[in-house]
């Protein structure tokens, strides 16, 4: 199998006292060439092991294999990052003081690209991601979208073979994250790169070809994206009020608004979700 990413029984405990198991023994595989998201509420362990998948984090216990590597044994794990991992963030992080161009090329500094080839391969991605025309602008003078774009041609400066991107859209107008997403949605089906987004947004998640759901730090569910009205109900079916009435009782909060009535009909659709 083509495995660009695999884990083993990762776990992730904080904590000296009072642990808090960010991770439960997950185990995963991506293909290269995958594009996927991460769901979860908040706390769900989303965050932790995209951390661990871009060697941010150390493991608890359990293995993180990434291109090949097992990223226990890799030495040097800045340049590992550097030669095979891209991030985008919720927060750009772009440098206020440079231009789009200058901060595109700020990955490319710490290695041998003379200084031309450093502007003509960020003027080449800067295009690629739809701002050509901007990369003489400081980060203040884009728009959020137009920033986040920057934040991804910023992260495929030096040609990783794995994208993350943590909550790539949390700050964004609906607009603006969808052209987040459909730069991932190129970048995956004309340049064949893996991309692994989390993301608690299910319409977000639905834009992708796999929908991997973290809860309490466990893969709950793993599948293709499908039908957006059936997904929508396997999201609900994971929130606090689909446990409660799949489970057959309706929340005091909101007794007496006629869910009562409706119980039989909402535990057999939920249960088959």
């Amino acid at each position: 199998m083509d495995w660009i990413v695999e884990t083993r029984d990762l776990t992730k405990v904080y904590g000296d006292g009072a642990e808090v198991r960010a991770l439960d023994g997950v185990n995963l595989t991506v293909r290269e060439g995958e594009f996927l998201a991460v769901m979860g509420p908040s706390g769900s362990g989303k965050s932790t092991l995209l951390n661990l998948l871009g060697a941010l984090d150390r493991p608890t216990s359990g293995e993180v294999y990434v291109a090949g590597e097992r990223l226990a044994e890799v030495r040097n794990l800045d340049r590992f990052r550097s030669r095979t991992v891209g991030f985008v963030f919720q927060m750009h992080n772009l440098i206020p003081t440079l231009t789009a161009r200058e901060n595109v090329e700020v990955p490319m500094q710490a290695g041998p690209i003379p200084r031309r080839a450093r502007r003509e391969r960020s003027e080449a991605l800067l295009a690629q991601v739809g701002l050509a025309e901007r990369a003489d602008y400081l980060p203040a003078k884009l728009s959020g979208g137009e920033r986040q774009r920057v934040a991804i041609a910023r992260a495929l400066a030096n040609q990783p073979r794995l994208l993350l991107a943590d909550e790539p859209t949390g700050n964004l107008d609906s607009a603006s994250g969808a052209e987040v997403m459909t730069v991932f949605r190129q970048l995956n089906q004309q340049q064949g790169m893996t991309v692994i987004v989390v993301t608690h947004d299910p319409a977000v998640a639905r834009s992708t070809d796999r929908i991997v759901a973290l809860r309490d730090g466990r893969i709950v569910r793993d599948e293709l994206s499908e039908n957006p009205y059936l997904e929508d109900l396997r999201e609900f079916r994971l929130s606090a009020l689909g446990q409660a009435l799949l489970k057959g009782r309706v929340p005091e909060a909101i007794q007496g608004m006629g869910l009562e009535s409706l119980l039989p009909a909402m535990q057999s659709v939920l249960s088959r979700v």
